[in-house]
C-alpha cells in the first residue's frame, strides 16, 4: 500500500514527498494542527524529515496509510489524511486528517475524507471506517457528516491529544450490506 494513490474529483491522496517539506513548515505554525497531530510544533528541517521518515515507515510497515492531500490541478499539497490499520483484521480502520488554514472552507476535508473512506470500504475491503473527533471540534463534525459519517456517541478518556487524555465523539461510516437475493 506504500504507493497507493486515491483520486477524488479535485484531489489526489498520495504518499508524502521530500518536496512537501514546506507544507509541513506551514502546518507547524497552526497550533490547532500541532496540538492534535504528530506535526512538529517547533519546525526544523530535521523535524520535517523525521515526519516524512515516520510516514514512510508507518506505510511500509502496514500500520497506517498516510497521504498528502494534493490538488489535482496544481499539485499543491493542502493537507494530510491517513487510515490507521491497527484493527483491519477486525474489519475496521480509523481515519484522521488535517488541512492547512489557507485551504479551509473549500471542501478539501469533506471530499478527501469521503474519498479515502470509499476506498477503504470498497477497495481495502473493510466494513467500518471510524473518525474520533474532539467534542469541541464543530468543523470536523461537519466534515464527518458531509462525508456520510454518523455520530455514535461519546467515548470518555478515549485517547491522548495534546499530551492529555481526552474524550472523543465517535463517528463511523459502514459498508452497506449486500442486497438479499430474491427468492423467486
Amino acid at each position: 500500500m506504500a504507493a497507493v494513490e486515491v483520486r477524488t474529483d479535485r484531489f489526489v491522496l498520495r504518499p508524502w514527498r521530500e518536496s512537501d517539506l514546506d507544507v509541513l513548515a506551514q502546518a507547524a505554525t497552526d497550533p490547532h494542527i500541532t496540538s492534535i497531530t504528530t506535526v512538529p510544533a517547533t519546525y526544523t528541517t530535521d523535524a520535517g524529515y523525521a515526519f516524512l521518515r515516520r510516514m514512510t515507515e508507518l506505510s511500509a510497515g502496514g500500520v497506517t496509510v498516510p497521504r498528502a492531500i494534493a490538488e489535482q490541478a496544481t499539485g499543491s499539497v493542502v493537507g494530510h489524511i491517513s487510515l490507521r490499520l491497527r484493527d483491519l483484521d477486525l474489519g475496521r480502520v480509523g481515519l484522521g486528517y488535517w488541512v492547512l488554514p489557507s485551504a479551509r472552507g473549500r471542501g478539501v476535508a469533506g471530499e478527501s475524507v469521503a474519498g479515502l473512506a470509499d476506498w477503504a470500504l470498497h477497495r481495502l475491503g473493510c466494513w467500518r471506517v471510524e473518525l474520533c473527533i474532539a467534542p469541541w471540534n464543530e468543523p470536523s463534525k461537519r466534515v464527518a457528516r458531509s462525508a456520510g459519517f454518523v455520530r455514535e456517541g461519546l467515548l470518555r478518556s478515549w485517547q491522548v491529544m495534546g499530551g492529555r487524555r481526552s474524550d472523543v465523539e465517535m463517528f463511523s461510516r459502514i459498508r452497506p450490506p449486500a442486497p438479499e437475493p430474491d427468492d423467486d
